[in-house]
């Protein structure tokens, strides 16, 4: 996958995690048709993909990265693991203006000492 791609791939998933956070009719469409909710953010997976829905895992670093090779494999292996993590508590407030673009970005969560938890 080429730079743009990832990008786009990125910034689109990203827009489902964010969706299944803050919608709660977007989280029950992640529950019983995440295709649908996948396709509404631009997300096309193949005709008889099993799409596995992995929830509740912390936000790691790594979760992008995991998600874009998922994505790459799904002409070989006919499945997309979908990772949707959990959304970290915290005050936005707590946060420096690179650590919210940093998040914002998907490039990972921010992990100050002090924000409180």
């Amino acid at each position: 996958m080429e730079e743009a791609e990832r990008s786009d791939f990125a910034a689109r998933y990203n827009a489902v995690v964010a969706a299944a956070w803050s919608d709660p009719g977007k989280e029950r469409m992640l529950s019983r048709d995440p295709g649908a909710l996948l396709a509404e953010h631009g997300i096309d997976v193949p005709l008889g993909t099993v799409i596995e829905v992995v929830r509740d895992q912390p936000v790691t670093s790594g979760a992008l990265e995991s998600q874009i090779r998922a994505w790459g494999e799904i002409a070989a292996r006919g499945t997309l693991r979908l990772l949707v993590p959990y959304p970290e508590r915290f005050e936005a407030g707590d946060l420096t203006e690179e650590e919210l673009d940093s998040l914002v970005a998907g490039l990972g969560h921010p992990a100050p000492s002090d924000i409180a938890r």
